[in-house]
């Protein structure tokens, strides 16, 4: 039998009930899962400001042992001895396999020696690369210890586990220090990792647009 998703406890209805049903997931999270130690505000708010998402191919990762590694291993090495043309035909094995560097390598080479296929290989790689600006689901605002819930998700029917590892997810924020340049620590991460419901709340948000730690630097 298929489990189905239990709707978020208010969808659409007065600002007030709303936030309470908001405020009532963030006890239930902090009692089990903080000890109430999270002293966080929540409502619903747009974030402030976007964050880059990935939306471009995510191309292979070489294997260590693999023929394609040892080919790409080969050509590193013919670069660093300055033998450029014999390396070609080793990466051109990786990059057709979709291996993202080898195809920045290859029309890096191909363009300092004038010929056209530099292009070819650099329009490939770029879509390794693509990204758009978008709003997050979700943020933690440390200066006013407030948790931003985006106002959209009380637009759909969102499920009850989405919002509950949203809140779980803004509450490790309070309980591990973080900085812009750094918003997910490894400490950070031992937490998060723990978020009832991780996987498939992710898969939810990634499907409808949303930037998640898997396709973004996100709140």
């Amino acid at each position: 039998m298929t489990a189905v998703a239990k709707p978020a406890p208010c969808l659409v209805g007065n600002e007030s009930t709303c936030n309470k049903s908001l405020q009532e997931i963030l006890d239930l999270v902090n009692r089990r899962y903080f000890n109430s130690r999270i002293t966080a505000n929540i409502a619903w708010e747009v974030p402030k400001g976007t964050v880059s998402m990935f939306i471009g191919e995510r191309g292979i990762t070489l294997t260590p042992g693999s023929p394609l590694h040892s080919a790409f291993d080969t050509a590193t090495t013919l670069l660093q001895s300055g033998r450029h043309l014999e390396a070609i035909p080793f990466l051109s094995q990786c990059a057709d396999a979709n291996h993202p560097e080898s195809k920045l390598l290859l029309s890096h080479l191909y363009k300092r020696a004038g010929n056209n296929l530099w292009q070819r290989y650099a329009q490939s790689y770029n879509k390794h690369i693509e990204s758009v600006r978008a709003v997050p689901a979700a943020c933690y605002y440390s200066d006013q210890a407030t948790i931003a819930i985006h106002p959209h998700l009380n637009q759909l029917p969102t499920p009850l586990f989405v919002l509950k590892y949203l809140v779980y997810h803004e509450c490790c924020h309070q309980l591990v220090e973080s900085t812009g340049q750094v918003p997910h620590t490894k400490e950070f991460l031992e937490w998060e990792h723990k978020a009832p419901g991780r996987e498939r709340a992710l898969l939810w948000l990634e499907k409808r647009g949303f930037p998640t730690l898997r396709t973004a630097d996100a709140c």
